[in-house]
């Protein structure tokens, strides 16, 4: 196996037990499937991100690291997983995880 294909790899397989970790049976008004998954989130090691809408069914975000990313629904159609290239980000609730491929997964909450 390629060397460049061990972290495309890792994130699929990240993204595949995200989804099987998430309801699509529960809702809430601050995020979630229905609900508003836009707002500040404070995040671990102090730092800061924001999540605005963007077209379709992507969002904007402005992540932590400092990087300004758009991520489509993944799968398209739901509020609570997003997810493109080396980035994935869920949000339940309050909670939100950010993911970049190759560092630690990133704790937040609004």
């Amino acid at each position: 196996m390629r060397k460049s294909m061990v972290p495309n790899l890792a994130m699929a397989g990240c993204l595949a037990v995200i989804a099987g970790c998430t309801s699509g049976s529960v809702g809430s008004r601050s995020g979630g499937p229905g609900g508003n998954p836009y707002g500040m989130f404070r995040c671990d090691g102090g730092t800061a991100m924001e999540v605005r809408r963007a077209s379709g069914n992507a969002i904007a975000v402005s992540a932590p690291n400092g990087e300004s990313i758009v991520l489509p629904a993944s799968p398209a159609g739901q509020r609570a997983r997003y997810g493109a290239d080396a980035y994935a980000l869920v949000i339940e609730g309050r909670d939100a995880l950010f993911m970049k491929s190759g560092a630690m997964p990133l704790n937040c909450r609004r």
